[in-house]
C-alpha cells in the first residue's frame, strides 16, 4: 500500500535542512564541543599535577600512619581559588582507608565559602551552621562542579622506604566559566543554525517548486494521455536542463502514441479490430501462423447487383454499397464478430477467429437476422427518398478452419481457410433476396431458438452428396424477447 504523498518541493526542503543542521553541527562540534572537552581535560590534568605537587606538604607521614594537615589543604583550596593556579576548586574532600573502603576524614575535608556559595547558596549556608552535615552533601553531584578522585601515593624511596598510600582526594572543581563559555557558544551558533536553515529552507522550497512545477504539469498531462487525449503537450521544452530533457521525451512519447492510436484506428478500419489488435499486441508481424478454429463464417452478397451496377454512375454504387455494409459491420462487430473482407458486393465474417466466442453459430445468426432487419429498413428508406435499393443474401456454415497470415512477406491477410468456408459461400449463392440459409451443422447448434423450414437438399460443387439448407426465418418469441 503506498504511503501518504509527499511532495517533492518539501523532499527538497528537508534535504536541504538535513544537510545545513549536519554542517552546522560538524562546526559547533569541531568549533565549541571539541574545544570545551580540551579545556576539561587540560583542568583535569592541572589538577591532578597540583595535587601530586602539594602532597608533602599537606600530608605528614609518620610512624603511626599518614596525618593530614587540615590548614595547609585549606591554603590550598584557598590558593586554588584565588586565581594562581588558574582553578577554581571548591571543595577538597579527604578519604582514608583502602581502596573501596574509604571513609571520609572531616577534620582534613574543607571547603571555599565564596565559591561555594556561587555554586549553591543553599548549601553554603549549611555549611556554615552545620560542617558535618555540609560536607555529606558535598559529596552529591552539584550543578557546573566537576568531581574529580585523585589517589595520592608518597615516593619514599629516597628515604629507603617503599611507596605510602595516602588516600584519596576529591577535589569539587567549578566548570561554571567553561560551561558558560560553552552555553554561549552553543547559543550563538542555534541562532545561527536557526538563521542558516530558515535561508535555506526558503531558498530549497523557492528551487523545489520551480522543479516541481513542471514536473506536475509533467505528471499531470501523462494522465491526461493516459486516458486518452493525445494531444497533450509539455510546454517546458526550452529548459536547458534535464525538466528540458523530459519534456522533449514526453512530447516525442506522445507524439508516437498519438501515431500508434492513428495507425491502429486506420488499421482497423482496414481489417476488423479483433485482428488490429493481434497485430498490434505480437512482437513479430509475421507471427499470426495458422492454428486450426472452430469457426462460425457468414457470407452475404447483395442480389441483382451486376444490373443496378449496370444503372449507377460508380460514385453511386459506391455509396450504395457503403450504406448497405456500415449495416453489415456495425451488426457484424455488436454481435462479436469480425467483417474479414469484402469482397466486391459480397462480405465475409468471422465468429471465432482470431477471438474465441461462446456461442459463435448463435450469435451469428441473430447477427444475420438483424442484418437483413436493417437492410430492409433502408431499403424502404431509399426508396422513398426515390433512390435505388438492393436485397441481401446470406449463408451460414461451421466448422474447423485454419485462421491464420496468407500470402507473401510483402503482402499478407488475415483470413480463414477450409472447407467450412467454402461450404458456407457456396450456401450464400443459393440464397435468394432477403434469406438466411444455414447448414445442418449450424441448425443443430440453434435448433431450439429459431424458427426455420427445411430446404431441398442441393448439390453442391465438391460434395458427394446433396447438402441439407435451413432456412431461418426469425427467432424464437422468448429468445427474441
Amino acid at each position: 500500500m503506498l504511503g501518504a504523498r509527499f511532495p517533492l518541493r518539501w523532499k527538497i526542503a528537508a534535504f536541504a535542512a538535513g544537510l545545513v543542521a549536519l554542517a552546522v553541527g560538524s562546526l559547533a562540534f569541531f568549533t565549541v564541543v571539541r574545544p570545551w572537552r580540551a579545556k576539561l581535560a587540560a583542568q583535569e590534568v592541572l589538577a591532578r599535577s597540583l595535587a601530586q605537587t602539594v602532597a608533602q606538604s599537606i600530608v605528614e607521614v609518620r610512624s603511626d600512619g599518614a596525618h593530614w594537615s587540615a590548614y595547609r589543604l585549606s591554603n590550598l583550596v584557598a590558593s586554588a581559588a584565588s586565581g594562581t593556579t588558574g582553578l577554581d576548586v571548591i571543595y577538597a574532600l579527604v578519604y582514608e582507608g583502602k581502596d573501596g573502603k574509604d571513609q571520609l576524614n572531616e577534620a582534613a575535608s574543607t571547603a571555599n565559602q565564596k565559591l561555594l556559595e556561587r555554586a549553591s547558596p543553599e548549601l553554603a549556608a549549611l555549611y556554615l551552621r552545620d560542617k558535618s552535615r555540609g560536607l555529606t552533601l558535598l559529596q552529591a553531584p552539584l550543578p557546573n562542579v566537576r568531581r574529580l578522585p585523585i589517589r595520592l601515593r608518597l615516593d619514599g624511596a629516597g628515604r629507603g622506604q617503599s611507596a605510602a598510600d595516602l588516600g584519596r582526594l576529591e577535589l569539587g572543581i567549578s566548570t561554571a566559566s567553561i560551561d558558560q563559555e560553552l552555553r554561549s557558544s552553543l547559543f550563538r551558533d542555534l541562532w545561527v543554525l536557526l538563521a542558516t536553515l530558515l535561508i535555506a529552507l526558503c531558498g530549497a522550497i523557492l528551487i523545489g517548486g520551480r522543479i516541481a512545477r513542471p514536473l506536475g504539469d509533467l505528471a499531470a498531462a501523462m494522465g491526461r494521455l493516459q486516458a486518452g487525449d493525445f494531444d497533450q503537450r509539455s510546454t517546458f521544452v526550452h529548459g536547458n536542463d534535464e525538466v528540458g530533457d523530459l519534456a522533449l521525451a514526453f512530447n516525442a512519447m506522445a507524439d508516437g502514441l498519438k501515431q500508434r492510436e492513428r495507425l491502429r484506428g486506420t488499421l482497423g478500419r482496414y481489417v476488423s479490430g479483433d485482428v488490429a489488435e493481434r497485430i498490434l499486441q505480437e512482437k513479430d508481424d509475421l507471427a499470426l501462423t495458422g492454428e486450426l478454429r472452430h469457426v462460425t463464417v457468414l457470407f452475404l452478397d447483395v442480389r441483382g447487383f451486376t444490373s443496378v451496377s449496370e444503372k449507377l454512375r460508380p460514385t453511386e454504387v459506391l455509396e450504395l454499397l457503403n450504406e448497405y455494409f456500415t449495416i453489415v459491420v456495425d451488426r457484424v462487430s455488436a454481435r462479436g464478430g469480425s467483417v474479414n473482407k469484402f469482397i466486391g458486393d459480397a462480405a465475409m465474417c468471422i465468429w471465432g477467429a482470431p477471438r474465441l466466442v461462446e456461442s459463435p453459430e448463435r450469435d451469428a445468426v441473430v447477427c444475420a437476422l438483424e442484418i437483413q432487419a436493417a437492410a430492409t429498413e433502408l431499403s424502404a428508406r431509399r426508396r422513398a427518398r426515390g433512390l435505388t435499393a438492393v436485397s441481401l443474401g446470406i449463408g451460414i456454415n461451421c466448422g474447423e478452419a485454419v485462421a491464420g497470415n496468407l500470402g507473401a512477406a510483402e503482402r499478407v491477410e488475415y483470413t480463414v481457410i477450409g472447407d467450412a468456408v467454402n461450404l458456407a459461400a457456396r450456401l450464400e449463392s443459393h440464397a435468394r433476396e432477403g434469406e438466411v440459409l444455414v447448414s445442418q451443422e449450424v441448425y443443430a447448434k440453434i435448433s431450439t431458438l429459431v424458427e426455420a423450414v427445411p430446404r431441398e437438399p442441393v448439390k453442391l460443387k465438391g460434395k458427394s452428396q446433396p447438402v441439407p439448407l435451413w432456412e431461418i426465418k426469425k427467432l424464437r418469441q422468448a429468445e427474441a424477447a
